[in-house]
C-alpha cells in the first residue's frame, strides 16, 4: 500500500510532467517557442519572488539512547513537509538571500511500555502483538530560516545547479498516546540548518521551461537532496541528523 507521503510525492511530479508536456503546444503560436534563442527565452524570464518544496525523508528522534527505538522499533517516519521561501535581494553573482517557513509531519506507532526501577520494559514477539494498547507519537516540525540559493552557475555559466544553505530556528510540536490516554503534548526549541543540492529541469527542454513562465509564472523546476539537522531538545529531546529529497519550484 503506497503511504500518503509517497502519493502526495508522486502525484506532485506527475503533475509537473504533464505541464512540461502540454506547455509548448499551448504556447507555440503566441510565444513562437520554435523560433526564439535560449537568450530570448531568458531575457523574457518573469521576475522570481518565492521558492517552493515538497520533501520527503527519514527521521528519527536522537533521544540519546535506545528509548525510542524500544518503543518504536523500525520506524522512522516518514518525514513529508512543504518549505516556501521569499527572496528578499539578490546578490550579483552570487545568488538569492531570502527568508524561508517550512511546516513538517510524522507518525510513529509503536508498543506500551512501562518502567521497572527506572529502566523502561516493552513486550517482545507474540506479548507486544497481543497487546491491547499501542503507543503512537506524532511530531509537527515548523522551521524559520534564512536561506541562500547560490544559483550563479545556473544563471551565469549555464549549468543547472543551485548550492542552498539554510539556518535557523527549529519549532517540534509532538503530541504522545497510549491507547485512548494523552501521555504529553508541547514543543522543544533548538537550531536548524540545512545544505542542499538542487538540478534544475529547465534543461530537458528550454521552450517548455519558458512557456511554464509564460503560462503559470513558474520560472524554474528543480529536483533536489538535502542534509539537515535539528536540535529541538528544550523540553524532550526530538532532534535528528538526516536527509530529505523532493521537488521544488521558483515563481
Amino acid at each position: 500500500m503506497i503511504k500518503p507521503a509517497f502519493a502526495c510525492a508522486l502525484a506532485c511530479s506527475a503533475v509537473l510532467a504533464c505541464a512540461l508536456s502540454f506547455a509548448p503546444v499551448a504556447r507555440a503560436q503566441d510565444f513562437g517557442a520554435s523560433t526564439w534563442s535560449d537568450q530570448d527565452l531568458e531575457d523574457h524570464a518573469s521576475p522570481e519572488h518565492f521558492t517552493w518544496e515538497l520533501r520527503l525523508g527519514t527521521y528519527t528522534p536522537n533521544t540519546g539512547g535506545s528509548a525510542f527505538t524500544q518503543v518504536f522499533p523500525g520506524d522512522s517516519g516518514p518525514m513529508v513537509a512543504l518549505e516556501l521561501d521569499a527572496h528578499i535581494v539578490r546578490i550579483p553573482y552570487v545568488g538569492i538571500l531570502g527568508l524561508g517557513v517550512s511546516a513538517g509531519w510524522a507518525r510513529y506507532s509503536g508498543r506500551s511500555c512501562t518502567t521497572s526501577g527506572g529502566t523502561l520494559v516493552c513486550p517482545t514477539g507474540s506479548a507486544a502483538d497481543s497487546s491491547g494498547e499501542k503507543a503512537k507519537l506524532s511530531l509537527f516540525p515548523i522551521s524559520t530560516m534564512a536561506v541562500l540559493r547560490i544559483d550563479a552557475l545556473a544563471r551565469e555559466l549555464d549549468i543547472p545547479f543551485v548550492f542552498t544553505g539554510k539556518l535557523g530556528l527549529d519549532t517540534i510540536f509532538f503530541h504522545s498516546t497510549t491507547g485512548s490516554r494523552t501521555d504529553g503534548k508541547g514543543h522543544s526549541l533548538g537550531l536548524r540548518w540545512g545544505v542542499q543540492v538542487a538540478l534544475e529541469l529547465d534543461f530537458l527542454d528550454m521552450h517548455a521551461a519558458r512557456a511554464l513562465d509564460e503560462d503559470w509564472g513558474i520560472n524554474h523546476s528543480f529536483l533536489f537532496f538535502e542534509l539537515y539537522g535539528s536540535t529541538a531538545n528544550s523540553t524532550l529531546p526530538l532532534g535528528d541528523r538526516t536527509f530529505a529529497a523532493g521537488l521544488g519550484m521558483t515563481f
